[in-house]
């Protein structure tokens, strides 16, 4: 059995859908974005790595750490700062671990601005990766 191509335009579309999930959830909606995170980047070729302890992140959230959770997901790689204005609303910069990029994104919550903001540093890389693609000129050949 073959695997299946990952299909980039799909993942970019899910990608999108999350990221306007995490700005409008509300507090109480934050668990059900991480473990959606959890999915959404498992074993993509733009991940660093795999999110393989879902008992883990369940954990966490069972105990009201959703982000530690998210932390978690995003990994120890990920540069990243945190703010909180006085509305309550969070906000929170991912840094592109070569420093060469930076997105930022507010939620509800701490955790729910850090997975919006990874989601948007993802989305750039992948269109970036996409532009990258469709500048190539294609292979050519010459008949002898």
């Amino acid at each position: 059995m073959s695997k299946r191509p990952f299909d980039f335009d799909v993942w970019a579309a899910r990608l999108r859908d999350f990221l306007n999930d995490c700005v409008a959830s509300a507090a109480c909606e934050e668990a059900d974005r991480v473990r959606e995170a959890c999915l959404l980047l498992q074993g993509t070729p733009l991940s660093n790595r795999e999110v393989s302890d879902f008992a883990a992140i369940e954990a966490m959230l069972a105990c009201g750490a959703a982000a530690s959770a998210a932390l978690a997901i995003l990994g120890p790689e990920v540069s990243f700062m945190l703010s909180r204005g006085a509305s309550g609303s969070c906000l929170a910069t991912v840094v592109v671990d070569d420093d060469s990029e930076e997105m930022m994104s507010e939620g509800a919550t701490v955790a729910l601005a850090l997975l919006a903001a990874h989601a948007s540093l993802l989305i750039s890389r992948l269109d970036g990766d996409l532009e990258a693609r469709s500048m190539t000129p294609p292979p050519s050949g010459r008949l002898h």
